[in-house]
């Protein structure tokens, strides 16, 4: 596709309503069946894993992945969104330069924080202080290079990294686990399959000198950025900081009040719920920006919304749902007698994943709005309304699944919160530009 950089304010094309949706539909449908693909790859995985690993390493890689996923979301400072609204190439260049040292100064506090606490860890977990920071660089420069991809439309690289992510650490997991290289193998097939991701998309993003510009880019131009884009760390990091702890920080909690093999059953059932949610429901999310970026009116938006809410609701929303009631007799037949907590995690985490998928394809509108305060009180909302049942059923003693759907119920109120603002804002005149471009009020 055209990667030539668009003018800063764009003239509303006059496309019908139901061919430009159509269009839309197929291009998210698109994304979304590589990104099925790909977590198809690694469930098929997970009747083998469970057979190599032990729940013990499925909780300490768990609890890695819950903390890399959570750094990882800040590790650029939120610089890295502020690509969906620069102006053009030049200026997407510069602030690639000031994410890429953001991911590195956060990376390197982190690691010198993980050997001053090492004492202080668990002897199982001492081993994650230095492969946590590399695992949160690692994410941090992949989701710069997806944020890329969505701002100068290559929405086809942008699926096939949906694909390749996944698959690949399938692969790698399976066979490290084969080779019997120790419960660590995981975590290091993970780390693998994101510089497998990064390699794919840095060759096909970036030429040589846009490289060079990068490197080149005069530090004035750099502060610069980061003063006039100053609200995404302000608003958006501890926004994304609560969003991506209410996903990820329950197993950490888990692990730490009911144990690492507890932790590893909720990972498992995370990984065959959750995670198929988030990443095939993520690129409806990614199809709405691209689509924001081109400055079609502002009841065009609100009907592209309604349509991937419909999408949602089918592909995602429906299928989990039904997974979630017959996941109790599945998993044992599939993973054997002693993973049958796993099934009905599962179906407590169903209701609250059916409610994520729905809000996922417009989570990013409070951004695009330049509304980052309210999307902040959305997800600080949300983080109370799941971490408070988790702590207070754990305090009064609650049985661990009793507190899962505890949880899981905040959980799913939370998100419809998030539904109900950003519909709020596509219907309301609250907004001036995305992206680059100009939203054509309704008259």
């Amino acid at each position: 596709m055209n990667s030539a950089p668009r003018k800063p304010v764009m003239v509303a094309k006059k496309v019908s309503g139901p061919t430009r949706t159509g269009n839309l539909v197929r291009a998210a449908a698109g994304v979304s069946a590589l990104a099925i693909t790909g977590q198809l790859t690694l469930v098929a995985t997970i009747p083998v894993l469970t057979r190599l690993y032990s729940p013990e390493d499925f909780g300490i890689f768990t609890i890695y992945l819950s903390i890399v996923n959570i750094l990882g979301s800040i590790a650029g400072l939120r610089f890295g969104t502020s690509l969906y609204v620069v102006e053009d190439k030049a200026r997407a260049l510069v602030a690639l330069k000031l994410t890429l040292l953001a991911v590195c100064a956060t990376a390197s506090l982190v690691l010198g924080a993980g050997y001053l606490l090492s004492e202080a860890t668990p002897a199982q977990l001492r081993h994650l202080a230095y492969l946590v920071p590399v695992g949160m660089a690692a994410v941090g420069l992949a989701d710069a290079m997806n944020c890329w991809c969505l701002r100068f439309n290559h929405i086809r690289d942008f699926g096939m990294g949906r694909l390749i992510l996944p698959a690949s650490m399938a692969v790698l997991q399976v066979s490290f686990g084969l080779a019997h290289l120790g419960g660590d193998a995981m975590i290091r097939a993970h780390i693998l399959s994101q510089v497998v991701l990064i390699a794919f998309l840095g060759t096909r993003l970036l030429k040589w000198e846009d490289i060079c510009a990068i490197t080149q880019a005069p530090w004035r131009a750099v502060v610069a950025t980061a003063r006039r884009e100053y609200k995404f760390p302000l608003f958006e990091l501890p926004s994304a900081l609560a969003g991506f702890a209410i996903i990820n920080l329950p197993a950490i909690f888990i692990g730490s009040l009911f144990g690492t093999a507890f932790a590893g059953h909720f990972g498992v059932a995370a990984r065959l719920v959750t995670g198929p949610v988030t990443l095939i429901a993520l690129p409806l999310s990614n199809v709405f920006v691209a689509e924001a970026s081109k400055g079609f009116d502002h009841r065009h938006l609100l009907g592209t919304a309604h349509g991937l809410l419909l999408v949602a609701a089918g592909l995602i929303s429906m299928p989990v749902l039904v997974l979630g009631f017959v996941s109790p007799h599945l998993v044992v037949p599939l993973l054997g007698p002693s993973w049958m907590p796993t099934g009905q995690i599962m179906t407590a985490l169903a209701f609250m994943c059916a409610a994520q998928a729905l809000s996922t394809p417009i989570q990013e509108v409070p951004t695009l709005f330049r509304r980052q305060e309210l999307r902040l009180l959305v997800d600080i909302s949300r983080a109370l309304l799941v971490f408070g049942p988790l702590l207070i059923g754990a305090h009064l003693g609650h049985d661990p699944l009793q507190v899962i759907y505890m949880m899981a119920a905040g959980g799913a109120t939370g998100y419809a919160l998030g539904i109900a603002a950003s519909l709020f804002l596509l219907n309301g005149r609250g907004a001036q530009r995305t992206s680059g471009a100009t939203i054509k009020e309704p008259v």
